[in-house]
């Protein structure tokens, strides 16, 4: 079925128009250009091809139709991205799929609605002349500007006990509005408001729709009775475990700094926009989740976190710290001294802010510098104990790459030997290897391995590239991709490879790489307008190019190999070693 929508829905929608929601795209020969939104850039590297109806993101590694589009830029799963193109498109998954219950979908999309209506309810009294008055004079008391008020769709909620429910009791039933906790029954039946005399920010989920509210008490109304903030109660469009705030106006951001920041507070957030510093995200009325990292992990590895320095905010910190270098992210702490939060900072200068970010530490180092430095010298117990926690934190650590990067941290601020900690750990040293480690691929083979096969696909009878080693293809994927390739062009010698007749021998996986590989070339051949000439010309550059590279890291593999072997005094080794040298140099003259 998934198939059937996604071709349905891409024959109804334009890319162009898609993208477009969030870039603003400039015509470029037949195609479109635009600034990179998952990265930061000055010159315009971000393809739209209305003829292919992919886009390629030059400077970076994203590519594909409108469906990896939304899925890349709003960190969602395929279903997710489905539902979001089924609802822009007018195409009902429902209808399409056949199914007979769409009573929960539909009542879902209800009670965001009542949801919606209400952000708006209350940001019209918010910005009202007379009934906005005091709501707005706090906010700019604490700082905020009207486009932040706007920015966040922030409101008030009157001291009334019926200002919400009246209003939305006319569109809807008094069972939805209580289901989406913005009401409350009363005696005889009545609803009433569950949020009076707040100020009103509303909650989104990661596509920009209300989900629920926090209400700040206005002072006036404060008499310490009252929590001064209050959260909407768990719902089925509201599951605080799983929302951050934030994110659907810090996503963009997050992409294009490989970076989140993590900040206590919902104020810390909004006025962290305020400095400019926009990919900030704030848990709300919980702990940090599981489900929170593994949200984040779809947009960056790279977590800052900055809570209280209080015992309750470090005992988060290194529970946060755990949790997210499980997933395999990468901590810093920012350090704010003397009890403020972000919004202090910016409240009293955007740069404090800016400057405690700048200054974040490695996890470790903060720890290290800030909580066991500042145990007195003489409580060796603290101490010992503060290190303990450190290093229990490194070995629950699942990643072995993460756990070795820590590891050698620790070991080196703490002048002590990696093994000793791996000892500490209770971890048997032998089992660690570094040489089991996958090394990262070289960035720049990989793409001049792509480019190759690009090329086959735009000029499938050249021999020069039938012809090569599939040793070059040092990525399997890509590899395998050669190989089908080569093999069916060798058999049928096509003049002209299009992706369709590709569909029919490659994998899905396969055909998706296709796409991200064949958008490049095209628009490279017509913004150049390559002659015939120049395209061999350019085929045989990055072919001499693939092959340099790759003698030069069999030359270093062998190298390696021979120092170690020279290390281990093993003479026969030595001798297997300079023979395949010479013998590998020789074929490559």
């Amino acid at each position: 079925m998934n198939n059937e929508v996604k071709d349905l829905i891409k024959q109804k929608l334009d890319i162009v128009d898609i993208i477009g929601e969030y870039v603003t795209l400039i015509p470029a020969g037949s195609n479109y250009k635009a600034l990179s939104p998952f990265r930061s850039e000055k010159s315009p590297s971000f393809i739209v091809s209305p003829e292919l109806q992919i886009y390629k993101d030059f400077g970076g590694d994203k590519a594909g139709d409108i469906f990896q589009f939304i899925m890349d830029i709003e960190g969602v799963e395929f279903r997710e991205a489905l539902q979001i193109l089924s609802e822009k498109s007018g195409i009902s998954l429902q209808s399409v799929s056949g199914d007979k219950s769409p009573y929960k979908e539909n009542n879902k999309k209800i009670l965001l609605n009542i949801l919606q209506d209400s952000a708006k309810i209350y940001h019209s009294i918010l910005v009202h002349p007379i009934h906005g008055e005091k709501g707005r004079q706090y906010l700019y008391e604490r700082g905020l500007t009207d486009e932040l008020i706007e920015l966040f769709s922030i409101g008030l909620a009157p001291q009334n006990y019926q200002t919400l429910t009246k209003r939305l009791i006319t569109k809807y039933s008094p069972s939805d509005i209580e289901s989406t906790g913005m009401g409350i029954q009363g005696q005889q039946n009545h609803l009433y408001d569950r949020f009076r005399g707040r100020i009103m920010i509303p909650i989104q989920d990661t596509l920009g729709r209300v989900v629920g509210f926090t209400g700040r008490i206005l002072p006036e109304y404060d008499d310490g009775q009252m929590g001064k903030y209050v959260n909407s109660p768990q719902t089925s469009t509201y599951d605080k475990s799983k929302v951050l705030f934030g994110l659907s106006q810090a996503k963009i951001a997050i992409k294009t700094h490989k970076r989140v920041i993590l900040v206590e507070g919902q104020m810390d957030v909004i006025m962290s926009h305020k400095a400019g510093v926009k990919e900030v995200v704030a848990v709300s009325g919980t702990a940090l989740s599981e489900y929170h990292i593994t949200a984040l992990m779809r947009y960056t590895d790279q977590f800052l976190l900055a809570f209280d320095n209080d015992s309750a905010g470090i005992a988060a910190c290194l529970r946060s710290a755990a949790l997210i270098t499980q997933k395999g992210g990468v901590v810093k702490v920012i350090y704010i001294e003397g009890g403020k939060d972000a919004a202090d900072l910016v409240r009293e200068n955007p740069q404090l802010w800016e400057k405690a970010i700048e200054k974040a530490e490695d996890f470790i180092e903060y720890y290290l510098n800030h909580i066991v430095a500042n145990i007195k010298s003489e409580n060796i117990p603290a101490k010992n104990k503060a290190l303990q926690q450190l290093i229990q934190w490194i070995q629950v650590i699942n990643d072995p790459i993460a756990k070795n990067y820590y590891t050698k941290k620790l070991a080196d601020l703490l002048n002590m030997s990696e093994k000793d900690i791996y000892t500490q750990m209770k971890t048997d040293i032998k089992s660690y290897n570094t040489d089991t480690v996958e090394k990262p691929i070289d960035s720049a083979s990989v793409r001049l391995q792509k480019h190759i096969i690009a090329y086959l696909l735009y000029k499938p009878e050249n021999r020069d590239i039938l012809i090569l080693e599939q040793s070059l293809f040092t990525q399997s994927i890509l590899r395998e991709l050669f190989i089908k390739i080569r093999d069916y062009c060798t058999a049928k010698s096509p003049k002209t490879l299009s992706l369709a007749e590709c569909k029919a021998f490659v994998s899905d996986s396969e055909y998706s790489i296709l796409e991200e590989l064949l958008l490049p070339i095209f628009y490279q051949i017509e913004q150049m307008q390559s002659s015939e000439e120049q395209i061999q010309q350019s085929i045989q550059e990055t072919i001499h190019l693939l092959k340099t590279q790759y003698q030069s890291s069999v030359r270093k593999a062998l190298l390696k190999k021979l120092k170690e072997a020279k290390k281990a005094g093993d003479n026969d080794k030595v001798q297997e070693i300079l023979e395949k040298y010479k013998i590998f140099t020789k074929n490559t003259r």
